[in-house]
């Protein structure tokens, strides 16, 4: 089975919602809109988010009632407060057989999570959506 068989058979993917928040953000603020549309675009082609926050994001993000709201409604999980959610995404992928949408690299895992590299999804934002590269 080729690496694109392999993807098409994933539904499911763990967003690096701190990634996605940053992506493009003006003065380095994390932005929730990125966070809804990066979502919402993954729904539109028959996927399954998992967006997967840090603990610490909501007290940096530019509208923190939303993505509290996103996270009360099971539409965000923040990882735990003192752990790593680069950790926190990746034992989520790997529990679920899922690619990680993110443009990390992940440098500091892939010795322990040989599979990393090969589920990684990089992506783009533009003004209608994330796309999948």
């Amino acid at each position: 089975m080729s690496r694109g068989e392999v993807r098409r058979t994933r539904k499911t993917v763990v967003v690096d919602g701190n990634n996605v928040a940053h992506h493009l953000s003006p003065n380095g603020v994390p932005r929730v809109a990125n966070l809804v549309l990066a979502q919402s675009s993954l729904v539109q082609v028959g996927l399954k988010p998992i967006v997967v926050v840090s603990a610490a994001i909501k007290h940096k993000i530019d509208n923190p009632e939303v993505l509290q709201e996103m996270i009360a409604k099971r539409e965000v999980i923040e990882a735990p407060r003192g752990t790593d959610d680069d950790l926190t995404v990746i034992t989520l992928a790997q529990s679920n057989n899922a690619d990680i949408v993110s443009n990390d690299r992940f440098l500091g895992f892939v010795n322990k999570f040989p599979w990393l590299q090969s589920r990684l999804m990089k992506y783009r934002m533009t003004p209608s959506g994330l796309i999948l590269r």
